[in-house]
């Protein structure tokens, strides 16, 4: 799984380093356009994690049967934004990941609630800021322009809000590999 997280980050911050290069002007026509795909990389780097999230549940679902597998694949065909934090976690709880429990963690807690946890403290620390909320940012752009053609954000924020994101995704693949 770590080939298709490394794969797909990687297509993404090859993608912002070229607009960098090519559209780093300060005239209003740049400007606009660098708007303008800022929505689009929302939708790129929305569509990416999706990838990703069925990925992870398919190959999971690949170690127990292949009828299984087949089951999911079919089944996740159609993903189409079903990724949200809270899917994510529903997920984890549908697949049957191991429980996390201790003082203070919540019921039906899983290991992506743990690892998620783990990540978040760290990831607050370097960023200065809420991995979750980035990760929601994301999708709020991506809807905002697949939907309206608009988006408040700026090409360096949804770039800077993926850099803090991809820390959700990263959970949830470990997650499904910790098992």
């Amino acid at each position: 799984m770590s080939e298709v997280l490394h794969e797909n980050f990687q297509h993404i911050r090859s993608l912002a380093r070229d607009i960098e290069e090519k559209l780093n002007g300060t005239s209003s026509a740049e400007q606009r356009l660098r708007n303008e795909i800022a929505g689009m990389f929302a939708v790129t780097i929305a569509a990416s994690y999706e990838g990703i999230v069925k990925e992870t549940l398919v190959s999971y679902a690949g170690k127990f049967h292949p009828k299984y597998r087949e089951h999911i694949e079919k089944d996740f065909d159609r993903l189409n934004a079903r990724i949200s934090v809270d899917n994510l976690v529903s997920y984890s709880r549908q697949f049957g990941l191991t429980g996390w429990t201790g003082h203070g963690v919540k019921k039906n807690s899983t290991t992506f609630h743990k690892i998620l946890q783990e990540r978040k403290t760290v990831v607050e620390r370097r960023f200065r800021t809420d991995p979750i909320t980035s990760y929601n940012s994301i999708f709020t752009w991506r809807n905002a322009y697949a939907h309206e053609r608009t988006t408040t954000a700026t090409f360096s924020d949804v770039y800077g809000a993926h850099r803090v994101a991809q820390y959700v995704i990263r959970s949830f693949v470990k997650a499904f590999e910790v098992g």
